[in-house]
């Protein structure tokens, strides 16, 4: 309420001073529908925002957003199993063994997961993105709570403002199984709105035994604009039925021996995790005079069945939220922004014995499950000359309460927890120069237990476990030289407290705890060259090179009279190198030419297991022409190497750190546009 209190009095202070207009302010960006700390141009942003738009998005192997996310310096996105998601925007996958956490995510504006931090990225297909913003680090609790980003995903009806409206149908083949397709069918109103409707789907048997996947998504989307664009109206539905086995992981002797075989008990108990999920979205902007205002409110719903080797749980899942924002230029070079943001969800949750992996045996336990998060957030963005300054305050909670109906010992009752976040800061300068664009930041990053760290699969309640606090210290730099060169480098120093950190216990049931303080340092450093503009000269040739580096120590953590401070934080890869070639021909024949290495990643706390260093070589050769055909062949690990996309982290028994990914494997496909 201070915080609200303090937003509200500068407000009444500054409403005064500007006049009323009947002309629409001129802003860079929306805020509900979130984009860079609601800054368009990123180049600009005294923050360490990336973007990937559609080109960039389509130039890789279409079946997740794995390759075009990697080569992004700083974000690791995983699959251990066929799609069973995970993403580390600087920091070790060691807090989330499954699904993606401590990352907030929106799509086309909505807030996009759980309260707490439990986001089901794999109910998205490609053919449900368009463009991508990466945020890097903790944001102050602008987009809400988070040590790690935010990823900022929305479907486009156009690409670019004066682009046509496109339909479009695309179909791939491929190894293991592998199939896609995606649908896409749009139409324009006179009024300059537009209607989509989308659909993906998508199968693979899997390169592992009892690892196949089953995808299906369908989207609708219609905007509504009102006259002289003053406001508009978008509303998004999505749903989603996903399919998809867990082949589990493998100690060291099985991950020598064959790595393609799944753990042992996994197909026998049929270890799986089926989704029906929708969601209903509605998003919208209107002028009042100088003010913007925006809201984007959702409602979701899931049913949930995942049998495991030991036990069989079950979820029905309603949710509901929003988000609201007012923004108004008080000046030429001053500009108020404020917010809050609100995420609901009701679960109810039973853990059975599995018998035989067909259906529930005996219930173990069973809970009622509230969950919800609030967030106040403001910002003043000063832009004297050359400069840029930005304060961003922030507010946030979150309530977990949980009704234990039954349980097989006996233990009903409620429990509750509740972590806060009073205040939340972020500072950041910049300066554009003749060179490019000089910034340096401050931003604190609080990130409370998820549901899944908090209610563990084995029906514990952690009561104990605290929220993750930290500091982020960053200098970064832009340039674009000569409209050949593009440039950044970034140089981050995030010091953390209680981190939230995993392990699992002999049935591998993965348990958290508190792992003490952190030292997360790294370098990150990307360019994008234009060697040959294909107008000039004969061809088009682009290159693009990225490099990590990263040194994440443990500074106070002793488990079990074991003391692993000074450590390497299990998960990170010290370095990680992209290297990338894309050519184009006149005639529109096209090869791209891909090549990742990735250090070797320790997968323990005492750094005796490691998963070895790989390089993995891409290839995608094409042709696509004037009328909107587009014909591709694309082949990934061509040096088949034996490697994986995310390992398991700190398994107490079995040893079961290796989830394998594919070998060398091809795709063929073509896409129609009109």
């Amino acid at each position: 309420m201070r915080l609200l209190t303090l937003f509200l009095i500068l407000l009444h202070c500054t409403c005064g001073r500007a006049q009323e207009a009947d002309t629409i302010p001129v802003y860079d960006a929306p805020l509900a529908t979130v984009s860079g700390y609601g800054q368009l141009n990123t180049r600009y942003s005294a923050a360490p925002v990336v973007g990937l738009g559609a080109a960039e998005l389509k130039r890789y192997d279409e079946s997740s957003l794995l390759s075009a996310l990697n080569r992004v310096p700083g974000v690791r996105f995983e699959e251990r199993a066929t799609a069973s998601y995970r993403i580390a925007i600087r920091g070790a996958s060691l807090r989330a063994p499954f699904g993606v956490r401590n990352t907030q995510v929106y799509w086309n504006g909505i807030p996009y997961g759980d309260p707490g931090g439990d986001v089901p990225l794999n109910f998205l297909n490609a053919v449900n993105i368009d463009r991508v913003e990466v945020i890097k680090g903790p944001s102050g609790g602008f987009y809400g709570p988070g040590t790690a980003g935010t990823l900022l995903l929305n479907t486009d009806a156009k690409h670019h403002p004066h682009e046509r409206v496109e339909s479009e149908a695309s179909l791939t083949a491929g190894s293991f199984g592998f199939v896609r397709g995606g649908l896409v069918l749009k139409k324009e109103n006179d009024s300059g709105g537009h209607k989509q409707f989308r659909a993906g789907y998508q199968r693979t048997d899997g390169y592992r035994d009892h690892s196949a996947m089953d995808r299906l998504t369908l989207q609708y989307s219609t905007t509504i604009k009102g006259k002289k664009n003053r406001n508009e109206t978008k509303l998004h539905a999505l749903y989603t039925k996903l399919d998809y086995e867990l082949p589990g992981g493998l100690n060291p002797e099985q991950y020598a021996e064959n790595p393609r075989q799944a753990r042992p008990g996994s197909a026998d108990k049929n270890a799986s995790i089926h989704y029906h999920n929708l969601l209903l979205g509605l998003a919208n902007s209107q002028y009042f005079g100088k003010w913007k205002m925006e809201t984007a409110f959702y409602t979701t719903g899931f049913y949930f069945d995942h049998p495991f080797n030991f036990d069989y749980k079950r979820e029905a899942n309603l949710g509901g939220g929003g988000r609201f924002s007012a923004r108004r230029l008080l000046r030429d070079d001053l500009d108020l922004a404020f917010g809050v943001e609100s995420k609901l969800q009701y679960r109810t949750g039973q853990n059975f014995t599995n018998p035989d992996g067909t259906r529930p045996g005996d219930l173990n336990f069973s809970d009622e499950i509230f969950s919800q998060e609030g967030l106040l957030f403001g910002q003043l963005r000063y832009t004297p000359g050359p400069w840029d300054f930005n304060l961003g305050l922030s507010s946030s909670q979150l309530d977990y309460a949980i009704d234990r109906t039954f349980d097989a010992d006996g233990n009903t009752g409620e429990t509750e927890f509740s972590a806060n976040r009073p205040l939340s800061l972020r500072l950041a300068a910049g300066r554009t120069f003749d060179f490019g664009y000089v910034y340096a930041s401050r931003v604190d990053g609080f990130s409370p237990p998820t549901l899944d760290e908090f209610r563990t699969n084995e029906g514990s309640l952690n009561v104990d476990l605290n929220p993750e606090v930290g500091t982020n210290y960053e200098l970064g730099f832009r340039t674009k030289l000569g409209g050949k060169l593009n440039a950044e480098f970034n140089v981050f120093h995030f010091a953390l407290d209680e981190a939230i950190t995993s392990f699992t216990d002999e049935r591998g049931t993965q348990l958290f705890q508190n792992s003490g303080k952190t030292q997360q340092n790294g370098i990150e450093i990307a360019a994008t060259y234009l060697a040959l503009n294909g107008i000039d000269d004969p061809f088009r040739l682009e290159l693009y090179a990225s490099y990590t580096y990263y040194n994440f120590t443990y500074q106070d953590f002793q488990q079990r009279g074991t003391d692993f401070s000074g450590n390497n934080i299990p998960g990170a890869a010290p370095h990680t190198v992209n290297l990338e070639a894309n050519l184009t021909l006149k005639n529109g024949l096209y090869l791209s030419l891909f090549h990742n290495f990735t250090d070797a990643i320790p997968l323990n706390d005492a750094n005796e297991v490691f998963a070895d260093s790989f390089h993995l070589l891409r290839t995608k050769l094409g042709y696509r022409n004037q009328q909107g055909l587009d014909i591709f062949l694309t082949g990934s690990n061509l040096l088949n190497e034996r490697m994986s996309f995310g390992n398991d982290l700190n398994p107490r028994f079995g040893n079961r750190y290796f989830q394998p990914a594919p070998g060398r494997n091809w795709q063929v496909g073509v896409r129609k546009r009109w």
